[in-house]
């Protein structure tokens, strides 16, 4: 099987995005409690504002700027995770890997900064705190979290492990390291 690009998929795939509310949730949607955007039109939910979503979120805006396209993340700016390796041997600052938004709404993508609690695919929607947004088409791209209970006695400790795994501010218990070190636990 031959390999599709990124491009090959948008232009296959633009003429149709967000067609499969043409009658059902269109007519309810607005009038349940909880739905803070009804929708006017078709649109794109994007979970995840990293290096997928962010993507997503553009070349959608782009193949179709009718779509309205939303995309929920929690952090107000992105993070550069794979330089983040950098900032801890201090060849670049964390600064310099923190970029916001702007872009993205410079080319129409609105933004909740808050955390998806539940996906609804038969409805459709994604709850995002008490309320939910409806849309036609998902992606879903969260990026990646440690798990931290699935080790005994990391939950514990786990402020005092040095990594570089997710961007972000915090400071770092090893000895003489007390400069911000990359990860995400209080990146906002």
């Amino acid at each position: 099987m031959k390999g599709v690009t990124r491009r090959q998929f948008l232009r296959s795939s633009s003429p149709g995005l967000g067609l499969g509310l043409a009658g059902g949730l269109a007519g309810c949607a607005a009038s349940m409690k909880g739905d803070f955007a009804p929708k006017s039109g078709r649109r794109v939910v994007v979970i995840g504002g990293g290096w997928g979503g962010a993507t997503a979120a553009r070349y959608v805006r782009m193949a179709d700027p009718s779509i309205e396209v939303y995309l929920i993340e929690p952090n107000k700016e992105f993070v550069s995770c794979p330089f983040s390796n950098l900032v801890l041997s201090g060849l670049r600052t964390i600064e310099s890997l923190t970029q916001p938004y702007d872009g993205l709404r410079r080319r129409g993508v609105k933004f909740i900064h808050e955390s998806v609690t539940a996906i609804e695919p038969d409805a459709k929607r994604v709850r995002v705190g008490e309320g939910y947004l409806a849309y036609d088409r998902l992606v879903v791209s969260p990026g990646i979290d440690f798990q931290w209970e699935q080790i005994e006695g990391l939950p514990a400790v786990k402020d005092t492990v040095l990594h570089a795994w997710k961007a972000g501010r915090r400071r770092s218990s090893w000895p003489g390291r007390s400069r911000p070190c990359p990860t995400a636990e209080t990146s906002s």
